[in-house]
């Protein structure tokens, strides 16, 4: 599969494994160093890892009730041979994935993410 594809079906297991709480599609876009990231409005940093995306995915934590109308607007920012920076706006988030490839694989190593404004697209 070519780059800007298997990095788009990542940024897409991602969001569509939240939204249809397929724990399989999350796990295969994330690398097992995720680190995803919240700063709160009020200075807290919120962290998560890869088992606990996986698990809260899982557990229906983001399924929606039409998950094929999810908002799931995904833009390359980035694209370099072994890293590649996108953003992510679905229904209620904004995510800024940082994807690295290894073994031919690209997968989320880093994702900084907040609530959607109206301004976020």
């Amino acid at each position: 599969m070519e780059d800007r594809a298997a990095i788009q079906q990542a940024a897409y297991d991602y969001i569509e494994g939240w939204y249809y709480g397929d724990a399989a599609r999350m796990a295969r876009a994330l690398h097992d160093r995720l680190v995803k990231r919240r700063i709160t409005p009020e200075g807290e940093v919120w962290q998560v890892d890869k088992d606990w995306m996986v698990a809260a995915t899982g557990d229906g934590r983001g399924k929606i009730e039409h998950p094929e109308q999810g908002r799931k607007d995904v833009t390359i920012l980035y694209l370099g041979e072994r890293m590649a920076s996108v953003k992510v706006i679905s229904k209620v988030f904004v995510d800024h994935l940082h994807l690295i490839k290894e073994a031919g694989a690209w997968r989320i190593v880093n994702v900084l993410w907040d609530y959607v404004e109206n301004d976020a697209a």
